[in-house]
């Protein structure tokens, strides 16, 4: 599994005080901006390779992590284990960990609701706020019917119920919005963890427990940390539009090529537009 070879990547597996082990890949400089990045609903930090890549060349500390239930992280079977409280404890013992005064807090789908709505709760430790198709904007499709399936029947089947031709169904057909940029590779890397004792579990319970409402007017107008929010033109997964968006209070939006997964299919526009926008360069 992804960075298994790279020896300028560097892997950690952290124990935090909320009781989860957490996988954790640095690259980058000490001393620079320190960048945070959180992955969707079922992904890793394999989502964040180019980012591993690109960033630390622009002089940006780039972090990025397994959240609970995903990637080589702890998969706790414990109700609630997969609530927005949970993964916030999480992210918050994090940074104590990491030891960075303030991080720009870059989340995708599931890991930009995450973003969206810690930077909400604790400002002052968010410097600057990067969405990628982010949760929290508009309504999650196939959430409700997700919801209808018994908890007991997904955890009896276990990694049994996820098949490789299916995350190449998904990753071609739903997630990137150009089939043809999914490799072999890509496709092992996401089927992998999913054979991970647990995986399904988590996947099933963040389906029920996580917080994917919608931000309320309210709620947007309060958000004080600068925000760069990140559309993919032709993502099939949230249809969120420009002005969903812009309902939140300082944020700056951007439409680039792609789909849900934009940042992995363009890496190299939505990267350099990352990192002008950490450096305050526009």
């Amino acid at each position: 599994m992804y960075p298994h070879g790279l020896t300028d990547v560097r892997v950690r597996t952290l124990s935090l005080r909320s009781g989860i082990r957490m996988r954790v890949a640095e690259r980058g400089p000490a001393d620079g901006p320190a960048v945070l990045m959180l992955h969707g609903w079922g992904a890793s930090l394999y989502m964040y390779r180019h980012a591993l890549e690109r960033l630390p060349e622009l002089g940006l500390r780039t972090i990025a992590v397994d959240l609970r239930g995903y990637g080589l992280s702890d998969k706790p079977m414990e109700s609630n284990s997969y609530s927005l409280t949970a993964y916030c404890a999480d992210l918050d013992a994090l940074l104590d960990e990491i030891r960075a005064p303030t991080v720009t807090l870059v989340g995708q789908s599931m890991g930009g609701g995450l973003s969206l709505r810690y930077s909400l709760a604790n400002s002052a430790k968010v410097s600057k706020l990067v969405l990628i198709n982010p949760t929290g904007l508009s309504e999650v499709p196939y959430i409700s019917l997700l919801q209808l399936t018994p908890t007991f029947v997904i955890d009896a089947l276990g990694p049994h119920l996820v098949r490789r031709w299916a995350i190449s169904w998904i990753l071609k057909r739903l997630a990137y919005g150009d089939a043809s940029l999914v490799t072999e590779r890509d496709i092992d890397e996401y089927w992998a963890p999913t054979q991970l004792a647990g995986f399904v579990h988590a996947a099933r319970a963040a389906v029920t427990e996580f917080d994917w409402r919608i931000v309320t007017d309210l709620e947007a107008s309060r958000l004080s940390v600068e925000t760069l929010v990140i559309l993919g033109e032709r993502d099939r997964l949230l249809r969120t539009s420009r002005e969903q968006a812009a309902r939140l209070r300082n944020a700056r939006v951007e439409r680039v090529p792609g789909g849900h997964c934009a940042n992995e299919e363009h890496p190299e526009i939505v990267y350099d537009m990352l990192a002008e926008f950490v450096r305050g360069d526009r």
